[in-house]
């Protein structure tokens, strides 16, 4: 059997081809959405009370997230005009903390340096001390000596 097939039997063939395929496509894709149409028919008939009660608090919604917007400007306003005004006043703040760092700074270090010359100075009459008493151990043993030397010339006469 010879049969000739022309490019153009063979183009309609194949546009036949893509349509039947595109038609079951198209079924498909129909019956894919019917499924979808069903589902979402069968929730809003077990949530209907609920997207009722929804539906008619959705203004008096909107009206309070409207004045939630409101006060939120209003307190964006006021928190800008407080931070302008308290800015300057910060600043300053900022300086006297940092000028007291420095007097405090200034102020610790003048305390360690008298408690340095104290701590010295205590050092150095607790070692005069110490001398002196070593000093006058030496003169009262001088002193017994004497006197044991006075008391045995006159035991002797």
């Amino acid at each position: 059997m010879d049969a000739t097939i022309t490019i153009k039997e063979l183009f309609s063939f194949v546009m036949y081809l893509l349509g039947i395929g595109l038609l079951f496509y198209l079924i498909m894709l129909a019956k894919n959405i019917n499924k979808v149409v069903l589902k979402a028919r069968q929730v809003v008939e077990e949530h209907e009370k609920q997207i009722g009660n929804t539906l008619k608090e959705l203004p008096e919604i909107m009206a309070n997230t409207n004045n939630i917007t409101d006060n939120i400007s209003h307190i964006t306003d006021d928190t800008k005009e407080l931070i302008e005004k308290v800015s300057p006043e910060i600043d300053d703040i900022l300086s006297n903390a940092s000028s007291i760092s420095g007097k405090v700074d200034t102020t610790s270090e003048k305390v360690l340096d008298s408690i340095d010359l104290v701590t010295e100075s205590v050092s150095e009459a607790a070692f005069a001390i110490e001398e002196n008493v070593r000093s006058i151990s030496d003169y009262v043993h001088l002193v017994l000596e004497i006197i044991d030397i006075i008391r045995n010339t006159l035991k002797r006469k």
